[in-house]
């Protein structure tokens, strides 16, 4: 393979800065900071690759589970035919006539035309003159109605994904990557709040709009499925997290829900933000996808002395068990290592706001208590005496103990979310989109696991 280069850059600051270069070979993935780089103060690459610590090129060797450094990787969708977005960029890629080879050379493409402009800070260019005449080209200032023939569209594409993604191609250009299950479109509004008109994404120096997410509603695969985040919102909301606006969406029977970003500046700048997936797999050849180490090895990260991951290590383990007590009694199930991310917000380091809450065991394919390979203090292993399989009320007792969370504070947290789901049952049975199984599936799965909760 020739020789791959591109140029990395970032909006955390006053303005875009180069914050260095990219050269991938048949075996390598080798990333250099611009000397002058570290003098910004800014962060870097990802927590694990400040620039300060890095003096020399880093170089990560390739294999099949990542061909860049993870902070890199994760601006490529998957390969999955189920993607949305990686589906919208390879009839883009089609639609410019870019002929590509399957799998790098069609990821590289990818990343070098909507790399820019996606979720965190990296921005990544195929020259630093394409980087400066991005940065140099201002949003499209004007906001749109989301009629019903943009309405009629998306549903068409959700259902076929046929001809009429030529429409938003022609008004999105390659879309910054965005992964998930829910089909994702970045799209601005009214800084002030859904009025039903939607823009460009916005670029350095807007602050007349929001950046958002428009998360869009596949029946065909999960129906009912943009009722349930508002659900997940709504109940993480009421627990006492930090949510982001969001808005419900209809446009011609078309369920959606625009998202706020928090990863945007009310300027049109980035906020530093790394998943934990990123941070983990950057540290650890281990780390080969998102669910292949346990809520306690992410406890123990949290406490690693040589790379601060949080300013408050205390109030992270606290919200980390938190957000799984949460997500078992919602029937989440999904709470995976790309769900949990670290935010800069004017210096501190915590865990970002809730994102992607959805009570996936709604759906009888994810209907599992944690993603496989996450558990959390030794749940369903051999007990170490030797006498049997760790049960949910030892493991859940083992894991607050591991984060160093004493029993009195783990019964307190336990009863917060017992009472701030007291009415989840209800709550989902006025669910009017999801269909009948599937809430009767949610409401067995949440009684059950609210008694073993009551049981402690």
């Amino acid at each position: 393979m020739k020789d791959q280069y591109a140029v990395i850059w970032t909006r955390l600051g006053p303005q875009p800065v180069k914050m260095g270069t990219l050269v991938v070979t048949d075996t390598q993935a080798r990333f250099s900071y611009e000397s002058a780089y570290e003098k910004t103060g800014l962060r870097g690459l990802g927590l694990v690759y400040p620039a300060a610590a890095f003096n020399n090129t880093i170089v990560r060797e390739r294999n099949e589970f990542f061909d860049l450094h993870p902070p890199l990787q994760a601006l490529i969708p998957p390969r999955s035919t189920r993607n949305f977005t990686r589906a919208l960029l390879l009839k883009y890629l089609a639609h410019i006539k870019l002929d590509t080879q399957p799998g790098f050379d069609t990821d590289w493409q990818i990343l070098l035309r909507a790399g820019h402009g996606a979720i965190g800070h990296l921005d990544v260019f195929e020259s630093d003159e394409a980087a400066q005449q991005w940065y140099a080209t201002p949003s499209k200032k004007g906001l749109v109605e989301l009629d019903e023939k943009f309405g009629f569209s998306l549903k068409e594409f959700m259902t076929w994904f046929d001809g009429d993604a030529e429409m938003i191609i022609d008004m999105l250009g390659p879309t910054p990557t965005v992964g998930g299950a829910i089909p994702k479109i970045p799209l601005s509004i009214n800084r002030s709040g859904w009025d039903g008109y939607i823009g460009m994404p916005t670029r350095f120096g807007d602050s007349g709009r929001t950046d958002i997410l428009l998360k869009l509603e596949n029946s065909a695969v999960y129906p009912g499925i943009i009722e349930l985040e508002q659900l997940g919102l709504n109940i993480h909301k009421q627990a006492g997290f930090e949510v982001p606006r969001f808005w419900p969406v209809i446009i011609k029977g078309l369920r959606a829900l625009a998202i706020e970003r928090f990863d945007r500046s009310t300027n049109g700048s980035t906020v530093f933000m790394e998943s934990i997936y990123s941070i983990l797999a950057s540290g650890s050849t281990k780390i080969t996808h998102h669910y292949s180490t346990t809520y306690d090895h992410i406890g123990r990260a949290l406490d690693n002395p040589y790379v601060q991951l949080v300013t408050d290590r205390k109030a992270a383990k606290q919200h980390l068990l938190d957000r799984l007590i949460l997500a078992i009694l919602s029937g989440n199930g999904d709470l995976h290592l790309e769900n949990l991310a670290i935010i800069d917000t004017n210096g501190v380091l915590s865990f970002s706001p809730v994102y992607d809450p959805v009570p996936m065991r709604a759906y009888f394919i994810h209907n599992e208590l944690f993603p496989p390979g996450m558990s959390f203090g030794g749940y369903g292993d051999i007990s170490p005496k030797d006498d049997g399989f760790v049960d949910f009320a030892t493991a859940i007792k083992q894991f607050a103990k591991r984060l160093g969370l004493t029993s009195n504070r783990l019964f307190n947290r336990i009863e917060h979310m017992l009472k701030v789901t007291e009415d989840y049952t209800r709550q989902v049975q006025a669910l009017q989109s999801l269909p009948l199984e599937n809430k009767n599936n949610l409401i067995q799965i949440h009684q059950r696991v609210r008694q073993q909760f009551m049981s402690l």
